[in-house]
């Protein structure tokens, strides 16, 4: 082989391994999007803290305050002439 032919082989290789790092790194770098796109896309995933569906506190106990002075939330009287137990 003479010079030329050698130069020529050096050079394909040359850009054969740079061809090989570029398609590399896309493929790297699409790889890591698309598992990202997937993350934020993710329905089930939560992608905030979750908060509790109870209503405050002190909202419950004005509720509460307020049915049990209404009669609404009283505990039922039962018959005096119902019986649970045999004596």
């Amino acid at each position: 082989m003479d010079r030329t032919a050698e130069r020529r082989i050096a050079a394909a290789r040359r850009r054969a391994a740079i061809a090989k790092l570029v398609l590399g790194g896309i493929g790297a770098f699409a790889f890591l999007a698309s598992a990202a796109f997937a993350r934020v896309a993710y329905p089930g995933h939560h992608k905030q803290p979750v908060k509790a569906l109870s209503p405050p506190k002190s909202f419950v106990s004005i509720v509460r305050r307020n049915q049990l002075e209404a009669g609404i939330l009283a505990p039922t009287e039962g018959d005096p002439s119902v019986v649970t137990a045999q004596t």
